[in-house]
């Protein structure tokens, strides 16, 4: 995961929550159809995961050839 401005999926550290959220056409398909995402876990235009989960998700978005980043 990078620090930049040009990404599928822009990652957030919110303390025991990180929120991603989904910032091309491809990414928010890719969320709607691929990704269990629960409609509590919406938080505006990012879903809310555990800490613990984070660097698996990053890896499985990476491994689908998209490209994480950080704000």
């Amino acid at each position: 995961m990078t620090r930049t401005t040009s990404a599928d999926f822009f990652v957030r550290p919110q303390g025991s929550i990180w929120t991603f959220e989904p910032a091309t056409d491809a990414a928010k398909e890719f969320t709607a159809t691929d990704l269990d995402v629960q409609g509590w876990q919406w938080l505006g235009p990012a879903f809310a995961v555990d800490h613990r989960l984070v660097s698996d998700l990053v890896a499985a978005l990476e491994n689908e050839g998209f490209r994480v980043g950080e704000r």
